[in-house]
């Protein structure tokens, strides 16, 4: 089986300097499939928008102050592993530039050796896009014609054009490529526009907090747009993100059983987030990693 683990790299206090590339040094070395990045530029000491997963999130992004910047990270883990794959989760793609940010993704898989997978989404902090100065309206259309305007800088071709709402540029070069041929774009989220934009523009889900049944709900409900699509459901990584409910051994049993059944309705990849703590960061890693079946 594939686990992934999502963790939080915050560049201050005892997790700052080197700790991020030791950390993930040692997330290869316990046997995880990969590491997944989260993204927000900035924090506010409070919001008005609402959180739209679950409380232990939502906990955590009000406490937060920042975090390394997910694609020089991604960098920096890339020349500090070997086998580790790397990717956000998830990158919020209306917020900056298309063109800017398909030439640093493309950077980060090549340096990777084609490690990097771009897990993407439109976000939901309407203050940020307001500090960002980018429209909170109709993030999901910019998404979309961003997401297309990247595939297009990253084909193969040396000339690169777009013509698009929020996008638009004449003949350019936009070097280097992506490592792998197609670079995977995961799309976050669990909405209908989820479901529409992983069957145009996506190689995989990144489902987050999601019940049994809300898995195999979504997932049915994707295969039938990716029939009609013409596109067959072995194209995608399906991966869902669980949040441990607690930092006991017997919360990480709980998390056992919930891997094994997403295993069993088709999830590919569970990305788990145990949010060790500092004290006995190793120590706990390794034992956690033992109770979910590394």
């Amino acid at each position: 089986m594939k686990l992934g683990i999502s963790e939080l790299f915050p560049g201050s206090g005892p997790r700052d300097g080197r700790w991020s590339m030791d950390a993930a040094q040692l997330i290869e070395e316990i046997g995880y499939n990969s590491v997944w990045l989260p993204e927000h530029v900035v924090f506010f000491p409070s919001y008005s928008s609402q959180y739209p997963y679950e409380s232990g999130g939502a906990q955590e992004v009000h406490r937060m102050l920042g975090v390394h910047d997910p694609l020089v990270l991604a960098g920096a883990i890339a020349a500090a592993t070997t086998t580790l794959r790397i990717g956000t989760y998830v990158f919020v793609v209306p917020q900056r530039n298309p063109i800017i940010t398909a030439r640093q993704v493309a950077s980060i898989d090549q340096l990777s050796g084609g490690r990097f997978q771009f897990g993407v989404g439109v976000g939901w902090s309407e203050e940020e896009y307001a500090a960002l100065d980018v429209p909170f309206e109709r993030r999901g259309e910019r998404m979309n014609e961003y997401l297309a305007a990247m595939r297009a800088l990253w084909d193969e071709a040396e000339e690169t054009t777009f013509s698009g709402e929020f996008v638009e540029f004449e003949p350019l070069y936009c070097f280097p490529k992506p490592a792998q041929k197609r670079l995977p774009v995961i799309v976050g989220g669990n909405s209908r526009a989820t479901l529409e934009r992983i069957v145009k523009y996506g190689d995989g889900w990144a489902g987050y907090s999601r019940t049994h049944e809300d898995i195999k709900v979504f997932t049915e409900k994707l295969s039938v747009l990716m029939e009609a699509a013409g596109r067959d459901m072995s194209e995608l990584s399906l991966k869902v993100g669980r949040r441990s409910k607690g930092a006991t051994e017997k919360d990480w049993e709980d998390d056992r059983a919930y891997i094994e059944e997403a295993f069993r309705l088709g999830i590919d990849e569970v990305v788990v987030s145990p949010r060790i703590g500092d004290a006995n960061y190793e120590k706990d890693m390794r034992r956690y990693a033992e109770i979910v079946g590394l």
